[in-house]
C-alpha cells in the first residue's frame, strides 16, 4: 500500500506556483469548421464552447491563437490578417479572433495570448524586419480590440518551436512597454518566450541576462513534463511562471482504442497525457498545460489528425463527440480550480520519458494534489498505468473540518470499452489526532480523482452523424455573413494557400511572390470540402485563371495535408491536363481552351471507375 500525506502546511502558495488551469491552443486550422457550426447549428456551437470554456466543462482558462501567415503550420493554414504593409489588419480572417470573442462571453476571466508560426513575406523582405514584425503585432492587437473588443493579456514573441532571437525579444518588449498609441494599456501585456520542444535553452539566456529576465513573465516549453534546474531557479528566485505552453491532447487511435475504443492506455493515450499533467509540478514547477488542440474542427487526413478532446468536423449536421481526453481533462478541471495550491507532500511522479520522446512511461506511483487554502477543499488525481490494482492510504492533516470524500473513476480496462468519470461510493473516513485517514484502490489502466468536491457533471454530446446530402452546390455569393468570416467559404478547410470569396468567385489569395518562408511544409494551394464518407459521386467546378501559366484542379475521394496526398484529381496548367492518382499520372493531354474564361472541370467516381 502506498502512503500519501496531504499536509496543508506543504501547500505551495507562491503566486507563480498556483494551479493556472488548463490552456488551449487554437492554431493550424484546427478551429476552422466551428464557424460553420456557428452559422448552421448555433445550438451545437454554443454547447461546444460551454464544454470547452464553461464551469461545467473543462474550464479552459487560457486561449492562445496563431497569428496566421498563409502557410501550413502542421494540420492546415491559418490565414494572414495583414498580407501587405499597407493593408489594414483584418481579424475576421480565420476562426481564432472570433473564437476569442465568443469564449469570453462564457468565461470573462479567460486570458488571451497569440503566437506566430510563420510571418508574412513583406516582413521577411523589409529593410527593418524588427519594425515590420512589431507593426504586425501592434496592428493585430489594435484590430482585435476595434473589431471584437479583445484585450490580450499575453503575447508570445518567440517563433513557435524555432530558434529564439534575444535581440528581437528585447526590441519588442521595449516598444510594447513604451506604447502610448493604443486602445488599452499595452504595457500591462505579459510576455511569453521560449516555445521550445522539450528543452529550456531560453531559461539559460534569461539567467545570464538581467535585462531579458526583467522583460519575460512566462517561459513556455512544448511536449515536456519536466524543466531544467535553471528554469526552476527562475521560478523559485525571480517568480517566473513555467508552462507547458503546447501539449498533446490524447490521440484517438492510441493504445487500446483499436481493441475496445477506450483510447485510455498506450503512447499518447489518455493515461499518458494525464501523467504529463501530474508530472508538471513535481518534475518541473510548471503550472499550466495547454492542450493542442482541444477541438478538432477540421477534416480527417491532416497531419496530427485524431488528436483532440472534442471532435467537431460535421458542421452540416451539428454533430460532435467527446474523446477519452475530454474526460481526462474533467478529472482535473471539475475538481481543481484556478488559483489552488499544489500540496508538495502529495505530488509525485516516478515516470520516465520514453516512446516518441514526449510520452511518459513505466510510472507506478503517479499523483497530484491541490488545495484551496481558503475553504480547505482538496483533490488528488491518480493514474495507474499498470495491469494490477494499486492501494493508496491517505493521511490528511492541517484542515479544520472533516469532509465527505468523493471518488470518480475513468478506465479502459474492460473488454466492452472504456467507462469515463463514473462516480464511485464515497470513502469511509477514520479520524485521527491530526486530521483523518482513508484508503482508495485504483484499478488497472485507470484515472481516479479523490476530492472533497462532488461536482454535478452533466455531459451529453450530439450523435448526429448524417452524411452531407447530395447534390451540394455553392455559388460563392458574398453576403454580410461572408464578410464577417473573412470571406471564408462554407465547409472548407485550407491546407495550402488562402481561399476567400471575392466578387462571386472563390479566389486563391496568395501568389508566389507573397508566399512566406515555410515553418514546415505547405502543399500547393488546396482547400478541402465535404464528407469523406461520400463514395460514388461527381464534382464539377467552373474555373478561370489569370493566365495560361496558372493552374486549377478538383479532387475526388481526395485528401491532402503537409505530409502528402491521397486520391484522384484533375488538374489543368500551361495548356495541359492531367488525371492523377496520388502522385501517379493516369492520363494526360493538351488543350487549347482559353483558361482566362470560365471552363468547367468534372471528375466522377463510380466504384472502381474514375472519369474526368
Amino acid at each position: 500500500m502506498k502512503e500519501i500525506l496531504i499536509d496543508s502546511k506543504t501547500a505551495d502558495t507562491r503566486r507563480n506556483m498556483l494551479w493556472r488551469g488548463a490552456g488551449m491552443v487554437s492554431a493550424n486550422n484546427s478551429s476552422r469548421l466551428l464557424m460553420d457550426y456557428k452559422k448552421d447549428h448555433p445550438d451545437s456551437y454554443w454547447r461546444i464552447l460551454e464544454y470547452i470554456f464553461g464551469e461545467k466543462g473543462i474550464r479552459i482558462e487560457h486561449l492562445k491563437i496563431e497569428m496566421g501567415s498563409d502557410i501550413n503550420s502542421s494540420s492546415g493554414t491559418e490565414p494572414c490578417v495583414k498580407r501587405s504593409p499597407g493593408e489594414k489588419a483584418d481579424v475576421t480572417r480565420g476562426a481564432g479572433f472570433m473564437l476569442c470573442h465568443d469564449a469570453k462571453q462564457i468565461n470573462p476571466d479567460l486570458s488571451l495570448d497569440m503566437l506566430w508560426w510563420g510571418e508574412p513575406k513583406w516582413i521577411e523582405t523589409a529593410d527593418d524586419v524588427y519594425d515590420a514584425r512589431y507593426r504586425w503585432y501592434k496592428e493585430t492587437l489594435d484590430a482585435a480590440y476595434e473589431k471584437y473588443g479583445l484585450i490580450f493579456d499575453y503575447v508570445s514573441v518567440t517563433q513557435n518551436e524555432r530558434a529564439h532571437d534575444v535581440n528581437w525579444i528585447k526590441y519588442f518588449a521595449k516598444r510594447l512597454k513604451a506604447e502610448t498609441n493604443c486602445p488599452y494599456d499595452y504595457s500591462a501585456i505579459k510576455i511569453v518566450a521560449g516555445e521550445e520542444v522539450c528543452t529550456w535553452g531560453f531559461a539559460a539566456n534569461m539567467k545570464d541576462d538581467a535585462e531579458l529576465r526583467n522583460y519575460i513573465d512566462v517561459i513556455g516549453s512544448h511536449y515536456t513534463s519536466s524543466s531544467s534546474d535553471t528554469a526552476k531557479e527562475l521560478a523559485d528566485r525571480y517568480g517566473k511562471e513555467l508552462w507547458v505552453s503546447e501539449g498533446s491532447s490524447p490521440m484517438r487511435y492510441s493504445g487500446t482504442y483499436r481493441f475496445n475504443r477506450s483510447s485510455v492506455s498506450g503512447l499518447n493515450g489518455a493515461l499518458d497525457i494525464a501523467d504529463r499533467i501530474i508530472a508538471m509540478y513535481p518534475m518541473g514547477r510548471m503550472t499550466m498545460y495547454e492542450y493542442q488542440p482541444v477541438v478538432s474542427a477540421y477534416y480527417d487526413g491532416v497531419c496530427y489528425g485524431f488528436k483532440q478532446l472534442i471532435l467537431a468536423n460535421t458542421p452540416w449536421n451539428g454533430g460532435f463527440s467527446f474523446d477519452a481526453g475530454f474526460y481526462t481533462a474533467l478529472h482535473f478541471s471539475q475538481f481543481i480550480k484556478k488559483g489552488w495550491a499544489f500540496v508538495g507532500s502529495a505530488c509525485n511522479s516516478d515516470c520516465v520519458t520514453g516512446g516518441d520522446g514526449h510520452c511518459l512511461e513505466n510510472g507506478h506511483y503517479t499523483y497530484m494534489s491541490c488545495t484551496d487554502p481558503s475553504s480547505g477543499d482538496h483533490s488528488t488525481v491518480i493514474t495507474n498505468t499498470t495491469d494490477d490494482p494499486i492501494d493508496y492510504h491517505f493521511t490528511v492533516t492541517g484542515y479544520d473540518r472533516i469532509p465527505v470524500i468523493h471518488v470518480y473513476l475513468s478506465t479502459g480496462h474492460d473488454e466492452n470499452g472504456g467507462h469515463f468519470l463514473v462516480k464511485q461510493p464515497d470513502v469511509i473516513l477514520a479520524e485521527s489526532d491530526e486530521g483523518y485517514t482513508f484508503s482508495v484502490t485504483v484499478p488497472p489502466l485507470s484515472i481516479v480523482t479523490v476530492s472533497t468536491i462532488d461536482p454535478k457533471i452533466d455531459i451529453s454530446d450530439n450523435k448526429n452523424d448524417s452524411i452531407l446530402s447530395l447534390p451540394y452546390e455553392d455559388k460563392f455569393v458574398g453576403d454580410d455573413l461572408t464578410v464577417e468570416r473573412g470571406g471564408a467559404p462554407a465547409y472548407t478547410t485550407d491546407q495550402g494557400g488562402a481561399f476567400e470569396i471575392t466578387d462571386g468567385f472563390l479566389m486563391q489569395m496568395v501568389i508566389e511572390d507573397m508566399r512566406p518562408s515555410e515553418w514546415g511544409y505547405t502543399p500547393d494551394p488546396v482547400t478541402s470540402l465535404g464528407d469523406d464518407r461520400w463514395y460514388n459521386y461527381s464534382v464539377s467546378i467552373d474555373t478561370a485563371l489569370e493566365s495560361r501559366e496558372g493552374y486549377a484542379g478538383i479532387g475526388i475521394r481526395y485528401s491532402l495535408g503537409c505530409v502528402g496526398q491521397h486520391g484522384f484529381r484533375l488538374c489543368i496548367s500551361d495548356g495541359k491536363w492531367q488525371l492523377m492518382e496520388n502522385d501517379r499520372t493516369l492520363a494526360e493531354g493538351r488543350h487549347d481552351a482559353d483558361v482566362t474564361l470560365l471552363n468547367r472541370l468534372i471528375i466522377s467516381a463510380c466504384y472502381k471507375t474514375i472519369r474526368a
